[in-house]
């Protein structure tokens, strides 16, 4: 353990100064970490409204909270690329220099955003499908957010900017300072639009998607193939990308299939045919995506730092029922080169072993329930209707924890020495 800690300290810490050190991996950290608060309303509420508990659930429609619990969710993470997009603009004035138009910065980022954004237009009605202002584009929101902030910071500095005399009022000199920058920014995405207009695809964020599903087509359902899947959907999420969405399209038509199969087959008492199914993903995700349950038990409970120990009280409870999008995008993972040997390595050493497992029948295989993945751990295993499967999800916490500790311990480590430098600083 020793020697794994040195060399991550020697190899790891190096890298991960130099990334945090870099202006643009610093103005998409900051953007994205910046909207932990709205993740985290939207994120509760989620699993408020999707414990499925046949009592709850008639009491949320009983007393219509089903409708509140649903829209607080709808306008969060479900709008998860609309915030980004103004999160990252302001984050780029700060890290390109300008820190004083952080607000033109984070506007224009918005409308760009919007700009590439299609718009529906039927019996006269306008309208933006929000899927769009989630999380499926978040790394337009991402790369939109660089670009414009940048080239409005790279644009007031060469000074090609409506200079006003000298007895204007600030406010007003400073919205004529931003009017080149804003129009010439405003025309380049709007040339992107009609590039991408010209395209199949119609749009970046449908062509973003695309382009990587794409080749993912021709996958099948063996298991390097899975773990091909699980990879692929592992190294997007550490960028920024929805993983998720770029890789479960290509499955869910064959696990509604799997699905049925396999339920008769439990029924009538026959084996399970099909055993990496919608079941064999979710216990890939236990915690969330890259099997993070084991980072917030330890966050939660074993944290020296405080800044670690509170993040964790937070994040557990939505870990415990699938949700991680706060240790994404908060603690965070995303860009983060500590965390991407944990995040890649934890799911694919669990779903590997559970399917030897089950391969060699010490294991029941789940039958493959779909939309199951924010049952909590141990009663996900019940639900999928195997013990012994539920059973090994509880292992799986255990081996995610074991993957997850010296990386956990190394920022932990790190976050409780720059807290007492600053206690000492203050002294």
């Amino acid at each position: 353990m020793n020697k794994l800690m040195n060399w991550m300290e020697q190899v790891l810490v190096p890298l991960a100064n130099r990334f945090s050190q870099n202006s643009i991996l610093k103005t998409m950290s900051q953007g994205a970490m910046s909207l932990l608060a709205v993740i985290m309303v939207g994120s509760i509420f989620s699993i408020l409204n999707g414990i499925p508990w046949e009592p709850y659930t008639a009491f949320l429609e009983t007393t219509k909270l089903n409708v509140v619990f649903g829209f607080i969710p709808a306008v969060t993470t479900e709008l998860l690329g609309l915030y980004m997009a103004y999160s990252v603009g302001r984050a780029g004035a700060q890290n390109f220099m300008l820190p004083e138009k952080s607000f033109t910065c984070g506007i224009l980022s918005l409308v760009c955003y919007l700009l590439l954004v299609p718009i529906d237009a039927a019996e006269g009605i306008t309208s933006i499908q929000t899927k769009y202002l989630g999380t499926q584009g978040i790394f337009v929101a991402l790369l939109g957010g660089i670009l414009s902030s940048w080239l409005v910071c790279w644009i007031i500095k060469k000074k090609i900017t409506i200079k006003m005399p000298s007895g204007v009022p600030p406010m007003v000199g400073d919205s004529f300072a931003a009017l080149i920058p804003a129009f010439l920014v405003i025309v380049l995405f709007a040339i992107i639009k009609l590039l991408f207009l010209a395209t199949p695809y119609g749009n970046p964020i449908d062509c973003i998607y695309s382009i990587i599903q794409t080749p993912l087509q021709a996958l099948t359902s063996s298991l390097p193939a899975f773990l091909l899947l699980i990879l692929i959907a592992q190294v997007l999420w550490f960028f920024g990308v929805h993983g998720s969405y770029s890789v479960l399209p290509i499955l869910f038509p064959m696990w509604i299939g799997y699905a049925a199969e396999n339920t008769a087959n439990a029924a009538a008492g026959l084996p399970i045919n099909h055993i990496l199914n919608a079941g064999m993903w979710d216990l890939a995700c236990l915690g969330g995506a890259g099997a993070t349950i084991g980072l917030v038990i330890w966050l939660c409970f074993f944290a020296k730092s405080t800044q670690y120990k509170d993040f964790g009280r937070l994040t557990f409870p939505c870990g415990v029922f699938g949700v991680n999008e706060p240790v994404i995008f908060g603690l965070p993972v995303m860009l983060n080169p500590i965390m991407i040997i944990p995040f890649v390595f934890a799911p694919i050493v669990i779903v590997s072993l559970g399917y030897f497992l089950i391969s060699i029948g010490l294991v029941g295989a789940p039958v493959g329930l779909i939309g199951a993945g924010s049952i909590p751990p141990f009663l996900h295993g019940l639900a999928n209707g195997s013990l012994t499967f539920a059973i090994y999800e509880l292992v799986a916490i255990v081996i995610s924890m074991i993957i997850y500790y010296p990386f956990f311990r190394l920022i932990d480590q790190r976050a409780l020495k720059e807290e007492e430098e600053s206690e000492e600083a203050h002294a």
